[in-house]
């Protein structure tokens, strides 16, 4: 007969369905990278130059040196990252992109709730 032991993992074991739940420091955001500043919200085509070396996406990627990327094949500027979600917060990754030329402040940062991988 098997062994089993009642014991309680670190997380504390309220794991729920419908729930983001990671066992390390890992934070998941969904970015929407915009060129203007003005409230317009105009969505930077990130398939520009792509794969090309100093590409925006390019530069992106080296700004923020995620674990995981996607950006979505379309103008529409969206791309997800998985980060250290330790020394990283969707303001701060803001921030950094914003500094990028090309780059407006009506860039949106949001942390993920979910995920799905296809």
């Amino acid at each position: 007969m098997a062994v089993t032991y009642d014991v309680t993992p670190a997380n504390g074991g309220a794991n729920a369905v419908g729930t983001l739940e990671t066992t390390a420091q890992l934070q998941g955001y969904l970015i929407t990278v915009r060129s203007t500043s003005n409230g317009d919200n105009t969505a930077v085509d990130l398939r520009a130059n792509d794969g090309a070396s100093g590409s925006l996406y390019d530069l992106i990627l080296r700004e923020l040196s995620p674990m995981l990327a996607h950006a979505t094949n379309d103008g529409n500027g969206t791309m997800s990252v998985i980060m250290d979600g330790h020394h990283n917060t969707a303001a701060s990754i803001a921030a950094r992109i914003e500094a990028l030329d090309g780059v407006g402040t009506d860039t949106a940062v949001a942390a993920a709730s979910s995920f799905a991988v296809a």
